[in-house]
């Protein structure tokens, strides 16, 4: 009898692993291989973009206009695309949207395919400034969709006197005298501290890495928190007179909030650029194709800037705006990119995420 009754809880525990493990199985199907699923409709497409990247009223009006659907799928980082497109091959997407560096990776994977420039109506209209960069030197695999700089948000009631935008200003021990808000993405936080210490580089040795480490170590008591998307929140409240932010959440925030500013430093900062690709699975490329020229009329254009405050890639003159840094930053693109930089990986992988622990727990 006590035999059986252990039988039975042994059957019963092995049942409920082989559930949970049954239950894992079909989530990770679904996060891999849903937007296969998502749409059996030939008129249709799948996104796979940023969430917050894509606004409603314009994919609406492409839906009315076409009557073709678009399905959106969102990830949160870059890695996290990267990472499907590996997996799946890119089978159930239509339409990715990487940012730069991404786009390299994508392209020595083989996961997107050229592009048809007979297709894009509006490629003549690119700003020059935003082609030929280092993740696609001839733009056969990607066009530049939206771009925006980092630099410093800050609270004028707080700096009210005049003052030379500068990254001391967040690593300095004898400048800093009051809270500030860091970004919270290890790669971007090693990069900004290694250009501070050493200015433009592509790798840092192993003396170089300890010192940033420790730079950011030092940084750390004067950081009131490690924040990317909230980091205009803290300005707006008042909990930090200064954020290391992009430029689109702060001018969000100074469309609400009037003493909160964005100021460039002057050692120079970083871009990022979002970009339109195709994976190399994708059998809907016309439709494709009328997507990504909606993307780039007018109307569409003036909805993105009003909505997310992120700076297109092309320039129509017309009227979007523009407050008078906002108008600087945009149209100084072209004689300014030499002082901006992209976010590239300055150490291994595992080195990055050993330094962050260290920071985050010291």
């Amino acid at each position: 009898f006590f035999r059986k009754d252990i039988i039975k809880v042994f059957m019963s525990k092995s049942l409920t692993r082989a559930l949970i493990i049954s239950i894992w199985v079909f989530l990770l199907a679904c996060f891999l291989y849903g937007p296969r699923f998502s749409s059996v409709s030939k008129d249709s497409i799948n996104v796979f973009t940023w969430g917050g990247i894509l606004n409603e009223e314009i994919i609406q009006s492409f839906e009315r206009k076409t009557g073709i659907r678009v399905n959106i799928n969102n990830y949160s980082s870059n890695e996290e695309l990267i990472m499907k497109l590996k997996t799946t091959e890119g089978q159930g997407y239509d339409l990715v949207i990487p940012s730069d560096y991404a786009v390299s990776i994508l392209v020595k994977n083989q996961l997107i395919k050229e592009l048809d420039r007979k297709q894009l109506s509006f490629f003549h209209q690119l700003l020059p400034g935003l082609l030929g960069r280092f993740f696609d030197p001839e733009n056969r695999y990607s066009i530049p969709l939206s771009w925006e700089v980092y630099g410093l948000g800050i609270d004028r009631d707080f700096f009210t006197k005049p003052f030379t935008p500068s990254w001391s200003m967040i690593f300095d021990p004898k400048v800093v005298d009051y809270r500030i808000v860091m970004v919270n993405d290890p790669i971007e936080a090693i990069k900004i501290a290694g250009f501070y210490l050493y200015g433009s580089t592509s790798s840092l040795s192993k003396i170089q890495a300890e010192k940033v480490k420790d730079l950011l170590i030092q940084q750390k008591p004067w950081v009131a928190a490690y924040a990317s998307s909230r980091a205009d929140y803290f300005l707006a409240t008042k909990n930090s007179p200064l954020a290391v932010a992009s430029s689109s959440y702060i001018f969000r925030s100074k469309r609400n909030f009037s003493f909160v500013d964005f100021v460039v430093p002057k050692e120079g900062s970083f871009i990022s650029i979002e970009n339109l690709c195709i994976p190399k699975t994708c059998d809907k490329d016309s439709l494709v194709y009328q997507f990504i020229n909606h993307l780039y009329q007018r109307e569409s254009i003036r909805v993105y800037w009003d909505s997310f405050r992120l700076f297109p890639s092309v320039d129509d003159k017309q009227d979007l705006n523009f407050d008078p840094q906002a108008q600087e930053i945009f149209y100084g693109l072209a004689e300014d990119f030499k002082k901006y930089h992209f976010f590239k990986s300055l150490l291994p992988q595992q080195k990055i995420r050993d330094i962050w622990v260290e920071v985050k727990v010291n």
